[in-house]
């Protein structure tokens, strides 16, 4: 098995997370390709220690991560069955074994748990808020000598601690052996930024979010979507300390919110464990738990009646929003209404309450077409292309002012006689039609017509500031206005990634 530390480094700037620093540290490596046989030569701690100086800046858990691939991928297949048997005999029978290498702990630690080692001697690089800096820390494991292969005893790879003590250059200090000794296990994240309080007298209080809701009157606005029937479930079952939680559902043609609410509970699987629980009773423990409000949040107010809202505004806490058009590239129309009018009329509802705050769910992929590590700040006027002049608010006025122009271009005379014309001979095979119908077949093109327009253009738009999607796009638009307008309220944005199935909970 080749566990030389050249590979291992090779991989991880082959891996890197940007285009940019990618061939960045593939030229250092080739680089030092070039003058390591000096260095080697010269001095092997120093040729190690200039190796790893190609890892500065990369995280800690993208160290660990690449490490892991590295062994199930390269190393793994390595490993000779003969080999592994005669180890785990000899363990059986003797008792545990150091793994050493010249190799990373990040390399090391997947191969010792694997083999069941629990302690390894490799070496291992300094870090500073998470990040390498490309310096390994004493003692550094340095490569064994040109020679090394012949002057070697013991085909199974044993080695005393004498001659270990030797191969290491310590000497002069033995004891630094002991102090290289690690244990197999990936040590526990640390916090990197302690908390510091120069006021003895205050103390920080415990987080805990039953404490928190306790008594809290939330609002919930797009429960019909997956993510907020999933936390709907869960606020009724794992706190029944929580106050009130208020439900905003739009009415439809044919179903009252009340009633869309209760089709709901009675065809989601999210509900199973609850009606498990209460049976027959789930109805009274759900109107007591629940009130269901009728609105819409495309509109201003939330489409709330006034006196619902006044009363709401004067008692919520909290309002969760995860209302959003998830398709990727929709209506225009309809992902300018919901993603970011709604998030607008969502501020402003909450601007005019007493004391509430606002919790919004976005998605992780308003950085757009992005390399590398993006921290989480929340920014106004952000797109992936990095537009200096990028106005949010000017961008969605643009956009409605499209929309504007697109609707008043499906009702012209030269887009209805091309609609007339493609009507007329896609229906000659049938005769002569009904004017109302050919009206009708007329509508229904025009509408498609136009739906198909603003799709595309939502798309382009999308594409040439950065974004894959309409959805990416409108959903960042709306996280700049949060950025703009909320400045004063207290906010939590929310980005998560793909949604999947759970094992566990919600069952």
């Amino acid at each position: 098995m080749d566990l030389s530390a050249v590979r291992p480094v090779a991989y991880f700037t082959w891996n890197a997370q940007s285009f940019a620093e990618r061939w960045a540290r593939r030229g250092g490596a080739a680089l030092l390709a070039l003058v390591r046989p000096f260095l080697y030569a010269t001095d092997r701690v120093f040729a190690t220690r200039a190796l790893h100086t190609l890892l500065r800046g990369v995280t800690r858990d993208r160290l660990d991560l690449l490490g892991e691939e590295y062994f199930h991928y390269v190393l793994k297949p390595q490993l000779k069955a003969e080999g592994l048997r005669k180890l785990k005999e000899w363990m059986a029978a003797n008792g545990q074994v150091v793994l050493v290498s010249q190799g990373l702990d990040h390399v090391m630690r997947p191969l010792a748990e694997f083999l069941g080692v629990e302690r390894l001697v490799a070496n291992h690089l300094e870090f500073r808020d998470g990040l390498a800096t490309g310096r390994l820390l004493d003692p550094v494991i340095r490569p064994r000598g040109g020679l090394a292969l012949l002057t070697s005893r013991g085909a199974d790879g044993r080695v005393s601690r004498e001659r270990l003590t030797r191969d290491l250059g310590l000497e002069a200090r033995p004891e630094a052996l002991q102090a290289a000794i690690l244990s197999a296990k990936r040590p526990a994240p640390q916090s990197h930024r302690p908390l510091v309080l120069l006021d003895p007298a205050k103390k920080v209080e415990r987080l805990s979010v039953r404490e928190t809701l306790a008594g809290k009157q939330i609002l919930l606005v797009g429960v019909t979507g997956f993510i907020s029937k999933v936390w709907l479930t869960s606020l009724l079952s794992d706190l029944p300390e929580i106050g009130k939680i208020y439900l905003l559902i739009r009415r439809q043609k044919t179903a009252s919110a009340q009633r869309r609410l209760e089709k709901i509970v009675e065809e989601s699987p999210a509900f199973d464990p609850m009606y498990q629980r209460y049976g027959a009773d789930l109805a009274r423990f759900l109107g007591e738990r629940i009130e269901v409000v009728e609105g819409d949040v495309s509109q201003a107010g939330l489409g709330l009646a006034p006196e619902t809202q006044a009363r709401l505004q004067g008692t919520l806490d909290l309002v969760v929003n995860s209302a959003g058009l998830v398709d990727f590239n929709p209506d225009l129309r309809d992902a300018l209404a919901i993603n970011v009018a709604g998030v607008a009329n969502v501020i402003e509802f909450v601007r005019g309450s007493d004391h509430c705050g606002l919790l919004h769910l976005s998605t992780c992929y308003v950085v757009g077409a992005r390399d590398g590590r993006v921290s989480e700040e929340l920014r106004a006027d952000y797109t992936p292309a990095h537009l200096g002049d990028f106005d949010a608010e000017r961008e969605w006025e643009s956009l409605e002012e499209l929309v504007r122009r697109a609707e008043e271009r499906s009702e012209s005379a030269e887009v209805t006689a091309a609609l007339r014309r493609q009507t007329l001979g896609r229906r000659a095979q049938n005769g002569k039609l009904p004017g109302t119908e050919i009206e009708n077949l007329i509508r229904r093109n025009r509408a498609r017509w136009l739906r198909n327009r603003l799709t595309r253009a939502g798309t382009r738009r999308a594409r040439h500031l950065g974004w894959p999607n309409t959805y990416t796009f409108t959903k960042s638009l709306a996280e700049s206005l949060i950025a703009r307008r909320a400045a004063d309220v207290p906010v939590a944005v929310v980005r998560p990634s793909i949604v999947e199935t759970s094992t566990a909970q919600p069952g």
